[in-house]
């Protein structure tokens, strides 16, 4: 793409008479190595490259997408979209670029430069000591995947702007099995790096948390569930508050006011105890950009602040129909997709209350150490979520490991209820799928208490 398609393509649109018009362009690959109990067992590679364009007429939005990059075609699929908008009269002035300005992500060992025998090395390793550490596990799966795209965006506000998005990742997945009771545990560890995201990882030992806890689940028992007080640990726990409380306060579903926090600015949302922030400005983050997909400078957000509901996370068209700043949080997955408001690294900031003292204040209830996936309805905050990993605590003891746990309950009750708040915050990487596809997320929290969840078990 070069600058005069750009202007070409924007000046279709401005002469339509819509009140806004951008081009983004992208040329991206992802490659994955898996080795499967002991073996190379895949190697996948992608590409992809193409062309979205977007614009705006009368407060509706207008998306059109090609991976043919022939002008000749390009400029056809943009006159398709606009002769199904009705033609007003030209809003804005004729638009002329100035020089690209350019935002370059550091990467200090590039995909490519980490040579692939060292990838299938460091997997084997990670494999062979997993499998070595107990006869009881099954199945070793581990792989990296590798990411990086680059991008272009021109819009008739005149943005010009080239940057590119790196993303590394390394996943151990365990299976464990004695008799007929099977348990399964992960790891995994990702940045927004090259392969530099490696230093300091024990190689060695990188799965063997993840064996320790499939093998501990095959002693698991029944659970009958109810209502009672919950810990949540820290990491990936928080995916909770990132489903049933991160996407209420997304413009996509606030701006259209069916959001549970929808024209809730400014009031007491949740506990004194609750701090939630979405930055995407962490320096190698999983879920960090130096821009979003608008070409805005990501930002650090910060959402509730000790209970009270600061900001919503914005994209620049939400934010002319919420009459709000835009906060640097438009993304989108691909060229296939347009911007919206997004999450990058969502996390409960760290208090000073203490795992032991958690533990002792709970008579009947429940640890659950680990998430997993689960399901939430941002329009009225109901959440659904499995547990990975959990434990009876009984008289401020932890005791058995239980399975088949989900929790069940609304965001904004849970976010009323956090009683306690430790001081281990810790990140975990992940990817959102949502209205514009699937974008690398990171969701955080220290370990916290709540009051009450209603728990669902086994045992009748």
């Amino acid at each position: 793409m070069n600058k005069e398609l750009y202007e070409k393509i924007i000046n279709m649109c401005i002469n339509h008479g819509c009140d806004f018009a951008e081009v983004y362009y992208e040329k991206g690959r992802r490659t994955k190595y898996t080795v499967l109990d002991k073996k190379l067992d895949d190697m996948n590679y992608g590409q992809t490259e193409g062309v979205g364009i977007r614009v705006s007429s009368n407060s509706n939005i207008y998306y059109i997408s090609t991976n043919t990059l022939t002008e000749e075609n390009i400029l056809k699929i943009t006159k398709i979209m606009l002769d199904s908008i009705k033609k007003e009269k030209p809003k804005l002035k004729m638009v002329k670029l100035g020089k690209m300005e350019e935002k370059k992500a550091p990467i200090k060992i590039k995909h490519n430069d980490f040579p692939a025998e060292k990838k299938r090395k460091i997997l084997k390793t990670i494999d062979k000591s997993v499998r070595k550490f107990s006869n009881l596990i099954s199945q070793v799966t581990v792989f990296f995947i590798e990411e990086y795209k680059e991008y272009e965006i021109a819009n008739s506000k005149r943005k010009f702007i080239k940057s590119d998005e790196i993303q590394t990742r390394l996943f151990c997945l365990v299976n464990a099995q004695k008799d007929e009771k099977k348990g399964n545990s992960y790891k995994s560890i990702g940045a927004s790096k090259g392969y530099e995201f490696l230093e300091g990882v024990d190689i060695e030992n990188f799965g063997i948390d993840a064996a320790k806890e499939a093998i501990k689940k095959l002693d698991s028992v029944p659970f009958k569930g109810g209502e009672m007080p919950v810990i949540l640990g820290n990491g990936f726990a928080a995916v909770i508050f990132h489903e049933a409380c991160g996407h209420a306060l997304e413009a996509t579903t606030v701006s259209d006011g069916v959001s549970i926090f929808s024209n809730c600015l400014n009031q007491k949302i949740a506990s004194d105890k609750v701090t939630l922030i979405d930055d995407g400005t962490i320096p190698g983050e999983w879920g960090s950009t130096i821009i979003d997909s608008e070409g805005n400078k990501t930002q650090k957000n910060i959402l509730i602040e000790n209970g009270v509901l600061k900001k919503y996370l914005i994209d620049d068209l939400n934010a002319i129909k919420m009459n709000l700043p835009a906060t640097g949080s438009g993304r989108r997955e691909s060229y296939e997709f347009p911007p919206t408001s997004r999450m990058n690294n969502t996390y409960l900031a760290a208090g000073t209350d203490k795992f032991e003292d958690m533990i002792k204040s709970i008579d009947y209830g429940l640890y659950c150490k680990k998430m997993e996936g689960g399901s939430v309805y941002p329009q009225t905050g109901e959440f659904n979520f499995t547990v990975g990993e959990a434990y009876i605590i009984e008289k401020g003891q932890l005791k058995d490991v239980v399975s088949g746990i989900t929790l069940i309950g609304k965001g904004q009750d849970i976010l009323k209820e956090v009683e306690m708040v430790s001081d281990d915050l810790y990140l975990e990487p992940g990817y959102c799928i949502s209205a514009s596809g699937g974008v690398p997320v990171t969701v955080g929290e220290p370990t916290i208490k709540v009051s009450k969840i209603l728990v669902g078990g086994t045992d009748k």
